[in-house]
């Protein structure tokens, strides 16, 4: 230990001189955190230094900041107050908790990819692409979620060797950070997170700090977080956030909009990407959905955001049990208190695309075709027919079609119908439903009533349909209709046409409603158009006068 010299033997010009430092120093610390040292039997301003003060010189300054008259004389459990900027410590670590998505480190020029379990030395600078993330963890259990597109450097890591209290510093360029900060139980603990526009500065709280272009969004969900910079300080208590434009004061704090209602949200997810509504949060102007691993929040797997009062998950989320959570978004920027639940997403297989009939169409042949995208890994499809959405009323279900396609035997009655489509794998086993598919059966033709010949005219009725706009009328001599010699439109449920040839000829008829395509074809009648004499009687009228 190196000896104290005597009051007596410091010149009067230096203790001036150190003074107006002490001064200049207490102005500057103002706006910092004190260390507290109780002092111990033995100790002197000078021992006290030595072991925890960045140099020597700093004695004189506790003296004078202490207002210590006597440094001889100091009794033990006096507390010492001590600015932490001139404390002693020792170097930290951060250790990287876990990781997804792209995430790169530069340390001295050396640009390379960051895995789970790496050690992070200050001075080291993170940079995480669109799908990235990761969460580093200090030594006293505080954690920092780094978010996606977010560049920043650990500044600082340090342990104070005079009360053990961890200081953290960040330098957050651009992105998103997220913090739980272990509270601290010893003197001098500090957590700061630095950015262009503002420093949020606290000791133990879960924080939210977001760089952009404009300047910073602050939000505190537990503790208080000051943020400040040359133009001002704004305390951010618990549920509350603040924006700081570059070069301007940061604003007064406002409360963060509450959680989301996330009860309606289903527990089980059948399609990625997700877009499943929520109940809109009053004076929110966006919302934003992240999805982690179901350990918790240690890395985001999705993190996406929109207008719509809506959960959002992206297309890669593999099938799995997720916890997700959802906050709004006021009309400054800030995000408000989060709203938290477990998701299980089970997508895949995909279900195969639907292709007939086409979605809200209409199926008028006798055996209606059901058919959709083929899977080269499938073993079976699995078909599902019924006369309402939720499948309550089913007309029909297979579990054991091996082709992309169904023809059903017996004709459908006339009405609206869904059907949706599974298909199973050897590798993932039976995947979600398709999306419902809607289609229209038209109801059938009217079958004609008794035909009434009046000389040359021929007078076909039938029931007028529901609904029906026009009918279309076929006659044929022959019963397959392969080549109808009379095909015919009308509005009315009626036609006349001349009396065709005498002989047995068939009838149809199919009615077509408002918006759809022509029915199925009703239920052929015969009708026979007699032999008429009179016709030949006319021929041979001359003949006979002339005798």
């Amino acid at each position: 230990m190196q000896a104290c010299p005597p009051e007596s033997a410091r010149p009067a010009r230096t203790r001036a001189t150190l003074l107006g430092l002490a001064l200049a120093a207490c102005c500057n610390a103002a706006l910092a955190q004190d260390v507290i040292y109780v002092v111990r039997p033995g100790d002197n301003p000078w021992n006290i230094t030595e072991r925890y003060l960045k140099s020597i010189d700093y004695w004189p300054r506790i003296q004078d900041y202490n207002r210590i008259v006597d440094p001889l004389a100091i009794q033990p459990g006096t507390r010492l107050r001590t600015p932490v900027a001139w404390m002693r410590g020792d170097r930290g670590t951060a250790r990287v908790l876990d990781v997804r998505g792209t995430v790169e480190r530069w340390v001295d020029g050396t640009m390379a990819p960051l895995a789970a379990g790496m050690t992070l030395a200050p001075g080291t600078h993170l940079r995480s692409g669109a799908d990235g993330s990761l969460t580093l963890e200090f030594a006293d259990g505080s954690r920092s979620l780094v978010g996606n597109n977010t560049e920043l450097r650990l500044d600082e890591i340090r342990r104070l060797r005079a009360s053990g209290a961890q200081q953290v510093h960040i330098e957050l360029q651009q992105g998103h950070v997220e913090s739980a900060v272990t509270p601290g139980k010893r003197s001098g603990g500090r957590f700061m997170i630095q950015t262009p526009a503002a420093v949020a500065a606290v000791r133990g709280t879960d924080f939210r700090v977001s760089a952009e272009a404009d300047g910073v969004r602050a939000e505190t969900l537990e503790g208080e977080v000051a943020l400040r910079n040359r133009r001002g300080e704004t305390r951010l208590p618990a549920g509350t956030g603040t924006f700081s434009a570059r070069g301007r004061a940061p604003e007064k704090a406002s409360a963060l909009l509450p959680a989301p209602e996330l009860e309606a949200l289903p527990e089980r997810l059948e399609r990625v990407p997700f877009r499943v509504p929520i109940a809109a949060v009053e004076g929110a102007r966006g919302y934003r959905t992240q999805i982690a691993p179901l350990t918790g929040f240690s890395a985001i797997v999705s993190d996406r955001s929109g207008a719509e009062a809506a959960v959002l998950g992206h297309a890669g989320l593999a099938d799995g049990s997720y916890r997700l959570r959802v906050r709004a978004i006021d009309g400054r920027g800030l995000e408000g208190v989060d709203a938290e639940r477990s998701i299980v997403i089970d997508a895949r297989p995909e279900a195969p695309f639907p292709r007939l009939p086409a979605p809200d169409g209409f199926a008028t042949d006798e055996g209606v075709a059901f058919a959709w995208a083929a899977n080269a890994e499938a073993e079976r499809y699995h078909f599902e027919l019924a006369r309402d959405a939720h499948f309550e009323d089913r007309v029909l279900q297979r579990d054991d079609l091996t082709a992309p396609g169904l023809v059903l035997d017996e004709a459908l009655a006339a009405g609206d119908y869904f059907w949706r489509i599974a298909v199973s794998t050897a590798a993932e086993g039976r995947g979600p439903f398709s999306d419902v598919q809607r289609f229209r059966r038209p109801p059938p033709g009217p079958a004609p009533e008794a035909p009434e010949i009046d000389g040359d005219t021929l007078h076909l009725r039938w029931r007028a349909g529901d609904g029906a706009q026009r009918y279309q009328v076929q006659l044929s001599s022959a019963a397959d209709f392969a080549a109808p010699e009379y095909e015919l439109d009308t509005q009315a449920a009626e036609l006349r046409i001349a009396t065709p040839a005498a002989g047995v000829w068939h009838v149809r008829i199919r009615s077509q409603e408002t918006g759809s395509p022509p029915g199925p074809w009703g239920k052929a009648q015969q009708i026979e158009v007699p032999h008429t004499h009179w016709r030949a009687l006319l021929i041979l009228l001359p003949l006979l006068l002339a005798l």
